[in-house]
């Protein structure tokens, strides 16, 4: 099939007009790096999953996820802490998760899997260096990782998978350009 110069110029155009298509996902800037996220489709996963793992959590004093402490990251310490707050997530929130039901598992699945392929970029922007880390986002990671610890295991993956809107409201609001 060939395609005529003026139909590749109204398709460029409409991109240009109309925005990216929603599969290739937003461009959001962590420091240095830039990262396509398709934060809908994160967000459209958790929200079919969220009032199930929400109802779960018999915590609801406990957070792992403050506020106050995401809200403060250095823009140039933003890739560092995002990369090991996703490794955290894939390593020891869904790899020990286990629901019975088979929704919630596809969900959580494809939220891990989403997590993987953005962590996957941001270890290519920290082998290029440009993701800073230092101490203080080590000692937010470790906070984060002591207070899932100190809870039973189902206990600590449903409460971490309950606050995955404050990391995807962090994500899309502080980091989009």
């Amino acid at each position: 099939m060939k395609f005529s110069g003026s139909f590749l110029y109204l398709v460029a155009l409409a991109l240009l007009v109309h925005g990216v298509p929603a599969a290739m996902g937003r461009r959001l800037h962590f420091g240095k790096c830039v990262v396509s996220v398709q934060i809908h489709e994160l967000r459209e996963y958790f929200s079919e999953i969220r009032k199930t793992i929400v109802g779960e959590d018999g915590n609801s004093g406990v957070r792992l996820l403050k506020e106050h402490a995401m809200m403060n990251i250095k823009p140039l310490e933003s890739c560092c802490f995002l990369r090991q707050l996703l490794r955290f997530y894939v390593e020891s929130v869904f790899n020990r998760y286990t629901p019975k039901d088979s929704q919630i598992r596809r969900r959580t699945s494809s939220l891990a899997n989403s997590f993987l392929s953005i962590n996957r970029d941001l270890r290519q922007c920290h082998a290029h260096l440009h993701c800073q880390c230092d101490e203080e986002t080590k000692k937010r990671i470790e906070a984060i990782q002591s207070t899932f610890e100190k809870l039973d295991v189902n206990a600590a993956t449903v409460k971490a998978i309950g606050e995955l809107d404050y990391l995807l409201d962090w994500i899309e609001t502080h980091h989009h350009h």
